[in-house]
Formats: C-alpha cells, structure tokens, sequence
C-alpha cells in the first residue's frame, strides 16, 4: 500500500469512503483518534470491506500524518429512509437494541447515477427513478425526486439482488437449517464468497465469463441473476406509484448490453419500449447520456457512467475545516 501511496504528492485532505457507517457514521466527518473503537466495532456489519478501508487509513496516516482524515459513509444517502422501509420486522427492544435496520448501501453510486439522470433529463430525475447498480455486489433504489424511498441491500450488504458471490434475498430459516451443522464462520464464508453467480453457476462470479460460457449452468445463473432484477423493478414500482425513468450503472449495469435486455425486454408491461440500437453503443464514459429504450416511451431507460469519486469529493468539502460532523451532507 505505501508504494501506491508513494505516487502521490501531499495531500491536504484524504477522503475514505466506509461502506457501512452504522449508526455512528451517518454522514461525512472527520476522523479522530479517539473515535477508532466506534470505528473497528463496524467491521462486522461489513466485514468483506471495512477491514480493507481501515488498513488505507492507518496506511494514509502514517504516510501524510498531517493532512486531516475524512470519513463518508455509503449508508449515509439512505438514513432518512421512511420508517416503514427502515424498520425491521421484529421487536422494538430487539431492534434497538442491537441496532437492526435496513441501513442501505452503494449510497454514492445511486446518488451519482440519480445526478447523472439530473444532467440528462431533469424533468424525468424529478420524478420516479429506479437506480440500478450491478457490478460485484448488486443493489436497487427506489426515489422520487432524488430522495430514496427503498433499497434493496440491508442491515448487511448481503440482501436484495443477487450478486457475484452474495446471494441477495434468503429465507432466514434456510441460515438457521445451514447453522445445524455448519459453523458461523462456515457460513459466513459461504454467504459471502460462494453464493449468487458464483454459486448457482459452479463456474465463475464474473459475469462475462458467464455469458461467454455458452453452458447450461452458466445460462441458469444469467436468468437467475435477470429475473431477481426484474423482480425488484416491479416491487420498486409499486413503491413509487408508477416508474419514469430506470438508470442502469456499476461493472454490468454500465457494460453488459446482454443483461441490460434480458432485464427490460420483459418489461414491456411496464412501459419499457427498448431500443436494441441504442442498447448497443458500447462507449460509455461519465457525462455520457446514453438512452436505451425509443422515443415516446412511456418508461426511458439509460445506462450511464457516474462519477462517485467527484461525488465523494464534494461531501468532504462541505465539511468545515476541523469540524467533526456526524450528520454532514449524505
């Protein structure tokens, strides 16, 4: 890490994007010693990535020990969350308790997309928006105006869609059957590394590898993978009241015009009219305005390129110098 880190000059302000911020990092602030035991305690709510943006802190800190140290929390767009989203079904006490709720997560990258469609189209970002981002981990967000009203990703970023090696949506009683005779480190190895494309497929958690396959596993896990998108579109839907525009980022979401059809094809219920052409252009770049579906659609359609780290940026300026906000902008 100190090589990579040698290639940079001085900075005044190194920005850390936490992907679980719990309920102590609910927005940017800036990161004090004192504050590394709230710090370490969120490794377990999201222990494929805190871990990692922990050890860059340590690393930037001893690199540029002067330069202020600035969190930002990719559960931060989705704290004001409604209730009725936010609020898991089970006991108050048990829920306070242990600080059970659906947190959220890809905030930048739905925030981003939303801004991108803002761009665009600012008549349509001011309405109805489903945010897609699919890459390595999948989620879907649910806004109306810019201001999300669901997500698909949970306490952990394990629920919702179905990812490269994350599952998504599972029966909780299907942990509780795994946890008879498997370890929960056992499990948390297989939700976590082994499941979603990977698992379904035998074959490979990348999705490119898998529309090359040509194997009948490989097209199982494809359609698997779709048909929960497809499900979360029509849930999101409902949510809204109704769809004006689908947004369509991350590694596949941005990249695979396969999968961007064999989700909307099947959308034409919806109001989707897709448009193969436009579907096909494979440059795509940040500013890129790329609609996928005809005019006159009565749902538009896009995959664009959005720029988080500009977005990252931007939160971290907002901070004061030297203020220690935990309910900066999100």
């Amino acid at each position: 890490m100190n090589a990579v880190l040698e290639q940079f000059p001085t900075p005044d302000i190194v920005a850390h994007r936490l992907v679980h911020g719990g309920d102590w990092l609910t927005g940017p602030r800036w990161y004090r010693p004192e504050q590394q035991a709230q710090l370490d305690a969120l490794d377990a709510l999201a222990p494929l990535h805190n871990p990692k943006a922990r050890q860059w802190l340590g690393h930037t800190q001893q690199r540029w020990p002067a330069a202020q140290q600035a969190l930002v929390p990719d559960t931060g767009f989705f704290h004001q969350l409604p209730a009725v989203a936010k609020q898991l079904p089970l006991p108050r006490a048990i829920t306070e308790r242990f600080q059970l709720r659906r947190y959220g997560f890809h905030g930048l990258a739905h925030q981003a997309l939303w801004r991108a469609l803002q761009d665009a189209s600012p008549d349509l970002a001011a309405g109805r928006v489903i945010t897609l981002q699919l890459g390595g981990g999948c989620s879907a967000a649910a806004l109306r105006a810019g201001v999300p009203l669901d997500t698909s990703m949970g306490f952990t970023p394990l629920a919702g869609l179905m990812m490269s090696t994350r599952p998504g949506d599972l029966d909780p009683g299907v942990i509780l059957q795994l946890l008879t005779e498997l370890s929960i480190a056992e499990v948390s190895t297989l939700l976590n590394q082994q499941s979603g494309l990977l698992g379904v497929s035998g074959l490979s958690a990348d999705m490119r590898n898998l529309l090359a396959s040509g194997s009948a596993e490989a097209a199982f896990a494809i359609e698997s993978f779709c048909y929960r998108v497809r499900h979360y579109l029509g849930a999101y839907a409902a949510v809204l009241g109704g769809v004006d525009a689908i947004v369509f980022g991350g590694g596949i979401g941005l990249n695979s015009a396969a999968i961007r059809e064999r989700i909307l094809v099947p959308m034409t219920w919806l109001g989707v009219d897709f448009d193969p052409i436009a579907n096909g252009v494979e440059e795509r770049s940040v500013g890129n305005r790329s609609c996928i579906t005809r005019p006159g659609s009565k749902v538009a359609a896009f995959a664009m390129a959005a720029d988080e780290e500009q977005l990252l940026v931007e939160h971290v300026l907002q901070l004061q110098p030297e203020q220690d906000s935990s309910h900066g902008p999100a």
